[in-house]
């Protein structure tokens, strides 16, 4: 899965200074008293214990989330037809869709912190339900379908949440340290995650996967609320342009999270190259993977060889990157790192053209997919560093609602072209294909200033 893949405004409060005054508005005697002040997190130094507490709860709630999806598609097939099956997705993915903006609003209104607990708190209460109901016998397709769509809808708001939640459990010079330990969480989580879902399927059945999963949901409660989120200091001038006038609705403050993405060319830049990326990567490696092992021969083990090969690449270098961050040079890093992830779906395209034995295959697939994975961590890591040091805190959520959006809209369609496309020219085309769109991306970013001349605060440049 793509890194994607991790802005707080509120119209009607007064601009403020430096050091926390409050700024003279124009035609305006008296500033104008803030109604939501309340809900903004305490302006006090980041700990570092904050992001390890906040880091712990990630950790359990992405495991959860993947008990959760393993045990609800092994509960749909165990009931349903395979199109019955893709329906109850879609159930899922729809009401995810549609709340993810609004969502953002929300985090800026209430900040990421109190969103998160209720998110996860939500989580718990529909994971101990359907573990109930599957406990006394109630089953069927509508239980099913109700149980994604709920979970989907409380995730609208789950995704931007915590997409902002680093800005304000660290101070921007260990933003870099900071996403690289949540690239290891994201991408360990799977692997953690699917087989104690298959172990309790097997040994204890669905609604024992579904306890488990509650529990570890309210395990990322309990390490949230101990974690201090503090606001980042310095507002942004696009933050501020916004500021003046009366409560504005929820489409209106949407508007003006899209318009901080357009009207800053290096967010939009950014979003645009995010949303290609996830065009080309979802399919090809969600869809694509097993269906190039079945056409090739590989079985079962090829598929993991892959993905196992892609997850340690990410792992590796995201640890690499914990440890020595580039801060001066992060554009022209996370470009390398696009590049690599397009040379490595291309490579895996090619394989077959070789002509050596499964086995020598599949090891080649490996080592493409872990070169694939090196660049993700690159990327991704970077980026998602970038995007917080960039936008308006003010802006936080809404911009981060936007780039999940971005990814999710463009995922079906993305696995649909994957299908068509194996099926009509062969699996291995549908790396070529991902691998050069990602190259339209790789080009953008080249090109562009706006990723290449990013910088990460940590490192001056010495003269």
């Amino acid at each position: 899965m793509v890194a994607r893949p991790s802005v707080h405004v509120t119209t009607s409060r007064p601009a403020r200074g430096g050091n926390g005054a409050a700024l003279s508005v124009p035609g305006s005697t008296t500033p104008r008293r803030d109604s939501r002040r309340a809900t903004e997190p305490r302006r006090a130094r980041p700990r570092p214990r904050d992001s390890g507490l906040w880091l712990f709860g990630y950790a359990h709630s992405l495991v959860g989330d993947q008990i959760f999806y393993v045990a609800l598609t092994w509960a749909a097939v165990s009931m349903m037809s395979p199109a019955r099956v893709g329906l109850v997705l879609v159930l899922g993915s729809v009401p995810r869709a549609v709340v993810l903006l609004a969502g953002g609003v929300l985090v800026d209104r209430a900040g990421p912190k109190r969103v998160i607990i209720v998110s996860d708190v939500l989580r718990t209460l529909v994971m101990v339900g359907a573990a109930v109901l599957l406990g006394v016998g109630l089953t069927g397709t509508v239980l099913i379908g109700v149980l994604a769509a709920v979970f989907g809808f409380v995730d609208g708001f789950f995704l931007p949440a915590v997409g902002a939640a680093p800005a304000f459990v660290t101070d921007p010079e260990g933003q870099t340290r900071l996403q690289a330990l949540r690239t290891i969480v994201y991408r360990g989580a799977p692997m953690v995650g699917a087989p104690l879902a298959s172990g309790l399927l097997v040994a204890y059945g669905t609604a024992a996967a579904f306890a488990v999963a509650a529990f570890l949901f309210a395990a990322s409660v309990v390490a949230l609320s101990l974690t201090r989120m503090t606001r980042p200091p310095g507002e942004s001038p696009l933050g501020s342009s916004v500021e003046q006038g009366p409560a504005p609705s929820v489409f209106g403050e949407i508007r003006d999270g899209l318009r901080v993405i357009y009207s800053d060319r290096r967010l939009l830049v950014v979003v645009v190259v995010l949303a290609i990326l996830d065009f080309g990567f979802a399919g090809p490696m969600t869809a694509g993977v097993p269906l190039l092992a079945s056409e090739q021969g590989w079985g079962p083990g090829g598929i993991g060889w892959v993905l196992g090969g892609f997850g340690v690449g990410a792992v590796a270098t995201a640890a690499v990157l914990a440890w020595r961050r580039p801060t001066v040079r992060a554009g022209v890093v996370a470009a390398v790192g696009l590049t690599l992830m397009s040379v490595g779906l291309l490579a895996l395209g090619l394989v077959q053209m070789l002509g050596r034995s499964p086995m020598a295959e599949m090891a080649l697939a490996g080592a493409c997919g872990a070169f694939a994975g090196v660049g993700t961590g690159l990327f991704g890591t970077l980026v998602n560093a970038s995007l917080i040091a960039m936008t308006p805190v003010r802006q936080l959520g809404r911009v981060m609602a936007a780039v999940s959006l971005s990814g999710y809209l463009g995922d079906p369609v993305s696995f649909s072209l994957t299908g068509v496309a194996a099926q009509g020219l062969g699996a291995s085309s549908t790396f070529l294909f991902g691998g050069g769109l990602i190259m339209v991306a790789v080009i953008i970013t080249w090109v562009s200033p706006a990723i290449r001349t990013l910088a990460l605060p940590g490192t001056l440049r010495r003269s």
